[in-house]
């Protein structure tokens, strides 16, 4: 939907957060008048409105969400009214993890060959805010991917596993809903050859006549163009794809030893590689291009993102690890395979949303290092009732995370490495993942 089809109709402001403000100040740019609706307590504005600008935390789970959709309200968004604008020069980046660091490494690549880039949307800058000049790399949470009636020119799906599914509805619609951004008319999609499973949802979503990339590497295998009824572009001029041995490599041009990436773990090598695909795909770069080698090095300049596997100082010696952004079992497993030979203490749970927790409980089944589970909240107490007396691996509960962190700077502790990877929301004790980093940060400082 335009700003252009709002002209004349009765629109309404569904949320007064960062969006909602947004929403307002664009709207009232074009001369277009709207009511606010603050919250579900303002239902009869929604009601008596034709269109509303939905901010991203209102749930289309919420009985007044299908009680105006039943009605015919019609449902927009920040989102939505900026790619509707804006599609051609948009990078789009969604998925359940790994969307911050891909779309910041695709800003910067972008930025390294002398393009002109903006960077917004989830990862907190407004795209109506923002000044978003050039190529627009947006990040898109499955809250904003919900609403959008365009896809981006280019679609980038990094992964996808159960989350947030008391705001969806359930697991089906959350994929659904997140595979908007490609669905509503990509042209370009680009995603992780080794996913097969993602790669199936992303075939059955894929617009006709829209190209699907794939990160692969030629000994590894890739879906053939026979596979589906649909290009998928596996030719060798764009051969990425990363490997925990190997590192980043693009076969042709160069590659990128492990040690020599700005992020650990073979999880954020793979991330890497979609960034330097998309942008290859992007600006149609293959291997005989002399920007490709200028390319595959901007990667080594690439600052690591807060929060997502970052080494911080501590008083007692230990390596402790801030992964606060981990807040889906998934999101653990991947951090713990960057320590596969170590013994970690890792600080578990937080707020429960109800999340399947067997998938880390079988990969600590078959894990041989140990690992001492520091659980903490309703989700850590949740999966030591429901997973941990049958692991091999020693379990305490704790109250408060400052009592796990305690007992991590202790002598009690045998391992060298602590790492905060919750698999959870901070919200039973913490405003947001940030803030539960920086009390990390507070209660080991030197």
């Amino acid at each position: 939907m335009r700003f252009s089809d709002l002209e004349g109709r009765r629109v309404a402001v569904w949320g007064l957060g960062l969006e909602g403000r947004a929403a307002l100040a664009a709207l009232s740019a074009r001369g277009i008048e709207a009511t606010v609706a603050e919250s579900d307590a303002d239902a009869d504005v929604l009601r008596a409105a034709e269109v509303v600008v939905k901010s991203p935390g209102v749930p289309v789970s919420s009985p007044l969400y299908a009680e105006l959709a039943t009605a015919g309200v019609a449902f927009t968004s920040n989102t939505d009214l900026w790619l509707s604008e804006n599609a051609d020069r948009a990078i789009g980046v969604t998925g359940t993890k790994g969307k911050s660091t891909t779309s910041s490494a695709i800003a910067h690549l972008l930025g390294a060959l002398g393009e002109e880039v903006s960077l917004g949307g989830n990862i907190g800058v407004s795209l109506l805010d923002a000044a978003a000049t050039g190529t627009v790399v947006m990040e898109v949470s499955s809250y904003q991917a919900q609403s959008i009636s365009v896809s981006p020119r280019v679609a980038v799906v990094t992964s996808l596993f159960p989350e947030h599914l008391p705001w969806h509805g359930s697991e089906e619609r959350y994929f659904s809903d997140k595979l908007r951004l490609v669905s509503q008319g990509a042209s370009l999609v680009v995603a992780p050859g080794h996913d097969r499973a993602l790669v199936g949802r992303i075939i059955a979503a894929l617009p006709e006549g829209a190209t699907l990339h794939l990160t692969h590497l030629p000994s590894q295998g890739v879906l053939a163009a026979g596979d589906a009824a649909l290009a998928v572009r596996t030719d060798p001029g764009r051969a990425i794809g990363a490997r925990e041995q190997s590192g980043l490599i693009w076969d042709g041009v160069g590659a990128i030893a492990p040690g020599d990436l700005p992020l650990v773990g073979v999880h954020n090598a793979h991330n890497l590689a979609l960034a330097v695909l998309a942008v290859a795909v992007a600006l149609d770069i293959t291997s005989g291009d002399p920007r490709a080698v200028q390319l595959l090095d901007a990667v080594r300049t690439f600052a690591p993102l807060a929060h997502r596997m970052e080494t911080v100082p501590s008083r007692d010696g230990r390596r402790w690890i801030d992964d606060s952004l981990a807040t889906a079992p998934e999101a653990v497993i991947a951090a713990l395979s960057v320590f596969p030979d170590e013994p970690v203490a890792l600080i578990l749970g937080g707020a429960d949303r109800g999340l399947d927790l067997s998938p880390l409980a079988a990969y600590l089944r078959g894990r041989h290092s140990p690992v001492h589970l520091l659980l903490i909240g309703p989700a850590g107490a949740r999966f030591g009732r429901e997973h941990a007396i049958d692991l091999p691996h020693a379990a305490i509960e704790f109250t408060r995370m400052a009592d796990a962190v305690a007992w991590g700077l202790s002598v009690a502790n045998p391992a060298n490495v602590v790492l905060l990877s919750p698999g959870a929301p901070s919200f039973d004790e913490y405003r947001d993942y940030a803030d539960r980093a920086r009390h990390l940060c507070e209660l080991i400082a030197p």
